[in-house]
């Protein structure tokens, strides 16, 4: 990430307006997931005591002025939102795959969905993933390999999101990051799942299917 510039925005927000509360690095560049270029993002959120939507247009040209690149995604969210609960997956993301740049930290301020809502969370979310795994084996025999690559890749991150929201439930321990969900989960079909997932962009599409199939097996079990 380029600290530099984005101490330079966060210097620029805190000038702005005293509603600006933290910078939070979200997903994978918090906990170490692969980066893998032309797919990967960082996602900064840039927190609010109350709603920025009147702060938008000038966030955008502070932003815009300090020539990031394209791979950096801002979202501006009013604190409520980040602290939750807002009883989705975004909860666990903010929870365990965040970290804090600038600014106070609201991780310890964040509040997790009540038991009986992660239990929907997560079984719905391996439902909606099962469900689409199998419709995109059934209609990916048409679709050309980048297709196949784009909608696999999708699903297949989905996946270890909802399993380690699983294991959450199931054990109160939430696994931060898609090599540690097929390692504690000891499964061979997710170790599969996530080599073809971090080389996606170099897999033939029969190979991608073949490890859509043994997920999808896995998944329903």
């Amino acid at each position: 990430m380029d600290y530099k510039k984005l101490g330079f925005l966060n210097d620029n927000l805190r000038n702005m307006t005293e509603e600006y509360i933290s910078m939070i690095a979200i997903g994978s560049i918090a906990t170490g997931d692969p980066w893998m270029e032309g797919r990967s993002d960082r996602d900064i959120l840039l927190v609010f005591n109350q709603n920025p939507s009147q702060y938008s247009s000038r966030i955008k040209y502070i932003a815009d002025s300090l020539l990031f690149n394209p791979t950096y995604i801002f979202t501006a969210i009013k604190k409520e939102e980040f602290t939750g609960p807002e009883n989705s997956s975004h909860d666990f993301s903010h929870k365990f795959r965040s970290q804090i740049l600038f600014g106070a930290d609201l991780i310890g301020e964040t509040r997790l969905p009540e038991r009986e809502r992660i239990f929907e969370i997560y079984s719905r979310g391996i439902r909606e993933v099962t469900e689409k795994l199998e419709k995109k084996l059934h209609y990916g025999k048409l679709w050309p390999v980048g297709k196949i690559r784009d909608v696999f890749w999708k699903q297949f991150k989905h996946a270890f999101m909802y399993l380690a929201i699983k294991h959450y439930y199931e054990t109160g321990y939430y696994p931060k990051t898609k090599q540690e969900v097929a390692d504690i989960l000891d499964s061979k079909e997710l170790q599969e799942s996530l080599r073809v997932l971090h080389s996606i962009d170099q897999q033939p599409k029969e190979e991608i299917e073949e490890i859509a199939k043994g997920l999808l097996s896995y998944l329903r079990d």
